[in-house]
């Protein structure tokens, strides 16, 4: 019997975690530690959150050896980073020039470090409301100078509007964007989660790369893979196209009878 050797990448969001129930369900956390104990396996996390922001998962943390954090911008192994792609300064400038001249629709901008996040404040009103609605969500501070203290690994876009900006940073073509319903994730225009995987991938010749999520920025991930499971909520078609299996949705709590019916675990 030829024993398979694997590396596993989980999203966070309505992957590991159900947003719904603001917790991970028992299935999950079953699949987990028993994926962990199995020394054929490598566990890790591929999410777009920022280090700070694990603590949702906290009591599974110890079980991931790697952390694929900010779509692939940051790539931890036992806590320490072996790859990191921020973003230059001079980008930046060039996002908020950008959110500046279209200053006529509720947009703001805002910089992700790996372990803080902070609004750019331009002197609208209407980014007041916005700002303090995103800081009921996240310990998010306003400092229009961070990204010169920190290294910046991700944009965000906030707003109704931001689809308008689209054009524009088409045109720009400095970043690899994801449009979600509530806001828009930037990075480098090489980077995202398989970016990540891949420098850990070269550490292990001949495993498989099973990889599972459930978003837009899941869809190379997904590609790459040997298998690449999306979730059943997933709501995004280019997404579940890329996908070798379907899961059930997350809030049915059957996570591990899909692995075991997979023969994954």
């Amino acid at each position: 019997m030829i024993i398979k050797k694997r590396l596993f990448f989980f999203d966070i969001d309505d992957t590991l975690y159900c947003n719904e129930k603001k917790r991970v369900l028992p299935q999950t956390k079953k699949l987990i530690e028993e994926l962990s104990k199995n020394p054929n396996i490598v566990l890790g996390i591929a999410t777009g959150r920022n280090h700070a922001n694990l603590d949702v998962i906290s009591d599974l943390l110890p079980c991931f050896k790697y952390l694929v954090l900010i779509n692939g911008a940051l790539v931890l192994e036992d806590k320490q980073i072996i790859d990191e792609n921020p973003i230059p300064v001079d980008y930046i400038k060039k996002f908020l020039e950008g959110v500046k001249l279209h200053s006529q629709y509720k947009l703001v901008g805002a910089a992700i470090s790996m372990d803080k996040s902070s609004c750019f404040y331009q002197d609208q009103l209407h980014q007041t409301e916005i700002i303090k609605y995103w800081q009921t969500k996240f310990d998010i501070s306003v400092d229009n100078e961070f990204y010169l203290k920190e290294k910046v690994f991700m944009l965000n876009l906030f707003g109704e509007e931001k689809i308008k900006m689209k054009s524009f940073l088409d045109e720009l073509d400095l970043f690899k964007t994801y449009y979600w319903d509530s806001h828009v994730d930037l990075t480098m225009k090489n980077i995202n989660k398989f970016h990540g995987i891949q420098k850990i991938k070269e550490k292990y010749p001949g495993y498989e790369v099973i990889c599972v999520g459930d978003g837009c920025n899941d869809k190379e991930m997904l590609e790459r893979a040997d298998i690449g499971i999306a979730m059943g909520n997933c709501e995004y078609e280019e997404v579940r196209q890329q996908a070798n299996l379907i899961s059930d949705y997350i809030i049915d709590d059957k996570m591990y009878d899909f692995f075991k019916k997979h023969d994954l675990v």
